[in-house]
């Protein structure tokens, strides 16, 4: 059995506010327009998505009302809410989406329906008021929003978070450019932006940035958001670059890049050095201070060739600093972001092990005591998180604590008190954090059998093999579906993080800590690469080819597949003189490969072969076919109309025929490949014709309505909600 050992060592402690990391915007200094909107998304693209759900908890953290953190302030009302107050309409708490998610069809689609950037507490009733519409001053004051006015097309904010709408919007148009699948969308100068990845009004966003500057509620926001996404809206640590890139400002020659800081991990009452590149032999100071808002001291930097140093004072123990640097060359003055570190407490105390938390028994030998002990973060699900100490039985625990959010692999210390909570050891109130070190190798995961899984496996990272899904319905059993490999069932839980969709009767290989509660063991899956086809002896195949946009094709396998071999072109040939200008494997789904192509109009068969999964084996050829039409086209002069739209059970459709029509009418329903979900004729009598067309079977989602009539043929979008 393992003993309590004593260790007196300098480590970091985390905060919940996590702050602007030192260099976060390498890269960006001297640049303007298109080429800085490149450089912030690379920085800010490929962030950790939550679920939808899980927004309502980051809320509590990220827009809480600092005189009352039981409550949120609602965007639009600026009330002070109770957090937990959700549901439909009046005054219950709604979701906003800054960026309506109908301005581009993006509902349910990940990571953009959930990116808590653009999303918002809002009062019920305001946010249905709201809608989809555009910004932009003027209209009617709304009787309970008073401060916001509106017409049928646009929505003026409040003064106080015109500026946060319009940082929100310019954060989505950087962050989502159409790769790996996503949308792209952009900001416009103008109104009635409905239904396309467009949102207005350009010019007043630009004024509203200017006249409302991020404050610390905003700023905090930024911080716990990146707790949780680890990315940040750039528009708010430097309301710069708005300009830069939409209001026709350029940079100047002075340039202040390529900061860093030593040492990575500070230690208490010792000098911090911060370096950079500066160009135009330009004077440079660094101000900074122990608050946001206070810089108050000025060192003078130290020039070596263009690489400026300074070293700031040694700190006490749990202090943060914040600092900037500020470079004038006599003609121009540029300067950083306000960057911060903080000073790592010392940790002075007793280390109980996770094998003697766990005491080898079904109740901890410590309930209700408060103790330390320490590993390495195998997992973090927003409010809960998994620590392991080393391979092997009885070494894992559960961590309930909302906020805190460490990456996987970082080495912590933490303090709290230790429960069990139905049947599950874990610590929860933590009183002390500290963080020793990042990226560290995770321990094997332990190989179980799904029906013969026991107490010492409980928070352990486990692996089963060649299990089969004999239950793929987990929209039904609280996003779980359910494995056995022949010993027993066991349930695979889909998390905030990621969700898999199982198919009944396939196996697999599931990897991820081994968790208890609700009386029943599970799998917590934490990624794509924890979910992967077992008894692989065979090929990949596709499973899905989408056209996301008219230059832009989705080729979905059935498990990650080779880097190298799906991105070769000479793998992938296209139909009706389609060309391939690229193929891009997804930076996080390994099963997705995103073509580049010429622009699609028509009918197409995509073939794709000799593309290999991770375990070598090749794919068989496959030819998929399917359609790209302009979904905006309309041959038909006004004569046909569509309503409502977005649409719910059914869609009624009008026609008022003349001399270019004859008496049969065609339509037909596709989804977004292509594929023929539904189709109807209809016989035309003089004057008006109405059609009710029944919708209610379909998913919700975005479909191609396609009507033909005399040779000639209209084409239409349709929202299924």
């Amino acid at each position: 059995m393992k003993k309590t050992i004593i260790i007196l060592i300098a480590v970091m402690t985390s905060v919940v506010s996590f702050g602007q990391q030192t260099g976060y915007y390498n890269g960006t200094s001297g640049k303007d327009g298109d080429e800085l909107k490149a450089a912030l998304n690379d920085i800010i693209k490929g962030h950790i998505p939550y679920s939808y759900y899980t927004s309502k908890f980051i809320f509590k953290l990220s827009d809480a009302d600092p005189e009352n953190p039981d409550n949120v302030i609602l965007v639009y009302t600026g009330r002070s809410n109770p957090n937990d107050d959700y549901g439909t309409g009046g005054n219950y708490i709604n979701r906003e989406h800054v960026w309506a998610k109908s301005h581009g069809g993006f509902e349910d689609w990940l990571p953009m329906d959930s990116d808590v950037h653009n999303l918002k507490p809002a009062d019920g009733s305001v946010n249905i008021a709201r809608s989809n519409k555009d910004f932009d001053n003027g209209g009617v004051q709304h009787s309970e929003a008073t401060e916001c006015y509106y017409t049928d097309s646009t929505w003026e904010a409040r003064d106080a978070v015109k500026g946060d709408i319009a940082r929100i919007i310019f954060y989505m148009s950087t962050r989502y450019e159409g790769e790996d699948g996503e949308m792209d969308l952009e900001v416009v100068d103008w109104n009635n932006t409905f239904p396309y990845p467009q949102h207005g009004k350009l010019s007043t966003l630009l004024e509203w940035n200017l006249m409302d500057p991020p404050d610390a509620f905003e700023r905090n926001r930024n911080d716990v958001i990146y707790s949780y996404q680890k990315n940040r809206n750039p528009f708010i640590d430097n309301p710069e670059y708005v300009q830069l890139i939409w209001g026709g400002e350029t940079a100047g020659t002075l340039s202040i890049d390529n900061l860093q800081i030593s040492p990575e991990v500070v230690i208490a009452q010792e000098e911090v050095q911060i370096t950079a590149t500066i160009t135009n032999n330009a004077t440079a100071t660094l101000k900074w201070g122990l608050s946001y808002e206070s810089l108050s001291n000025e060192v003078e930097m130290s020039n070596s060739g263009g690489i400026y140093t300074v070293n700031i004072p040694g700190q006490a123990e749990d202090a943060t600093v914040y600092y900037q640097i500020v470079a004038e060359d006599g003609q121009e003055e540029s300067s950083t972001v306000v960057y911060n570190y903080y000073v790592p407490k010392i940790f002075n105390g007793t280390i109980v092990s996770i094998y003697d938390i766990q005491g080898q028994q079904e109740n901890t030998p410590y309930e209700g005591q408060v103790v330390s002990t320490t590993g390495v973060v195998t997992a973090n699900f927003g409010t809960s998180y998994f620590i392991q100490d080393g391979y092997g039985d009885w070494n894992g625990l559960f961590i309930y604590e909302s906020g805190r959010n460490p990456s996987i692999g970082d080495s912590i210390i933490l303090t709290g008190e230790m429960s069990e909570y139905y049947g599950k050891t874990e610590m929860s109130f933590i009183s002390d954090y500290y963080f020793i070190s990042a990226n560290n190798t995770l321990p094997e995961p332990m190989l179980v059998q799904t029906g013969n899984v026991q107490e010492k496996d409980e928070s352990v990272l486990v692996r089963v093999n060649n299990a089969v899904c004999t239950d793929e319905y987990y929209q039904a059993n609280f996003f779980m579906w359910e494995v056995n490999d022949g010993s027993g069932p066991l349930k695979i839980h889909n998390t905030s993080i990621f969700e898999y969709d199982p198919t009944e009767g396939s196996y697999y290989n599931v990897t991820g800590p081994m968790n208890y509660d609700f009386d029943e063991w599970k799998i917590e899956i934490r990624y794509e690469s924890d979910v992967t086809t077992g008894g692989d002896y065979d090929g990949p195949y596709v499973v899905e080819v989408t056209p996301i946009i008219y230059y832009n094709i989705k080729v979905l396998f059935n498990e990650p597949v080779d880097e190298t071999t799906a991105e070769d072109l000479a793998n992938y040939s296209l139909s009706n003189s389609g060309n391939i200008i690229s193929a891009e494997q997804h930076s996080i789904n390994k099963s997705q490969v995103n073509l580049t192509v010429a622009p699609l109009y028509g009918d197409y068969d995509l073939t794709v072969q000799n593309v290999e999964d991770v375990a070598g084996n090749v794919m068989e050829p496959q030819t998929i076919s399917f359609t790209y039409l302009d979904i905006f086209e309309q041959t038909f002069d006004g004569n046909i109309s569509i309503y409502p739209n977005p649409a719910s059970a059914h869609f009624m459709l009008d026609v008022s025929p003349f001399n270019q029509l004859d008496k049969e009418l065609r339509l037909t329903i596709n989804n977004v490949s292509g594929q023929e979900i539904m189709s109807q004729s209809f016989t035309l009598q003089n004057g008006g014709n109405s059609f009710k067309i029944n919708t209610s079977l379909l998913d919700k989602g975005l479909y191609i309505i396609k009507i033909s009539s005399a040779g000639k043929t209209g084409v239409q979008k349709l929202i299924i909600k």
